[in-house]
């Protein structure tokens, strides 16, 4: 670089950029963009299909809950059959299970009768889950009072007892 070079490069320094480097957005912000507007109209077209949406929501999840427990409620009970076969009671004369499995009928030794052994009878009430409140009515049974029911989970219950007879109980899965 020779000396009239470096003055003519020093003398540009000091004068400051020429207009060929000016930036010309130097000094000025950019205006910001104008926020979207939107019309009363797109709002309640908007709520509108976000309120339907929820009503078909709700709507479709009760209808498929229902028709889920519908169908099984239709499915057959097993307990009735599975109480039998834990039980070892398949065999018995005085303990016959029918309607597909939908139901057993027990009848126990009496006085004069005979009948299935009461531990027998006892070991299918256990297996079907009696519940001590019903327990408890069939082992205070009279033979005055008649015919007696109860009713547990899927299942219901009927029985009577007369001691010369022993206790008579049929169980059977509930229709609902």
């Amino acid at each position: 670089m020779t000396i009239d070079e470096s003055a003519a490069s020093h003398a540009e320094m000091e004068a400051g950029p020429t207009n060929a480097t000016v930036n010309p957005y130097a000094g000025t912000t950019p205006s910001p963009k104008p926020a979207p507007t939107v019309s009363r109209r797109e709002l309640t077209f908007g709520a509108a299909g976000i309120a339907l949406g929820l009503i078909a929501g709700v709507a479709g999840s009760l209808l498929i809950g229902s028709l889920t427990s519908g169908i099984a409620s239709l499915a057959p009970n097993d307990a009735i059959a599975e109480a039998a076969s834990t039980c070892d009671v398949e065999a018995n004369a005085w303990i016959v299970v029918g309607d597909e499995g939908q139901s057993i009928s027990m009848q126990s030794k009496g006085a004069e009768s005979s009948g299935a052994d009461y531990a027998d009878v006892l070991c299918v009430l256990d297996a079907l889950d009696v519940p001590d409140s019903v327990l408890s009515r069939i082992d205070a049974t009279r033979a005055l009072d008649g015919r007696q029911e109860g009713a547990w989970n899927d299942l219901s219950a009927s029985w009577g007892y007369h001691p010369d007879n022993g206790l008579d109980i049929v169980i059977d899965a509930s229709v609902k």
